[in-house]
């Protein structure tokens, strides 16, 4: 006997097919954005610099302004 089914066409059994891979490949793509982490925000990236720079150039000002009035 055939294992063909007779009451589904070629063109039915392909189309539920694609949909039930579309729907693994939908699955699958969710489940690998879970697990890839996250991209940061540039907020921090562009801040803490920032920061770094006040605070060295505060110290610097705070350093000279010091050692200026000892002399």
């Amino acid at each position: 006997m055939s294992d063909a089914k007779p009451t589904e066409t070629t063109s039915q059994v392909s189309a539920a097919d694609l949909a039930a891979l579309q729907n693994n490949i939908t699955k699958l793509t969710a489940s690998i954005s879970a697990l890839a982490p996250k991209p940061a925000s540039a907020t921090p990236s562009t801040v803490y610099p920032f920061l770094s720079v006040l605070a060295a150039f505060s110290a610097g000002l705070l350093i000279g302004v010091i050692s200026h009035i000892k002399k």
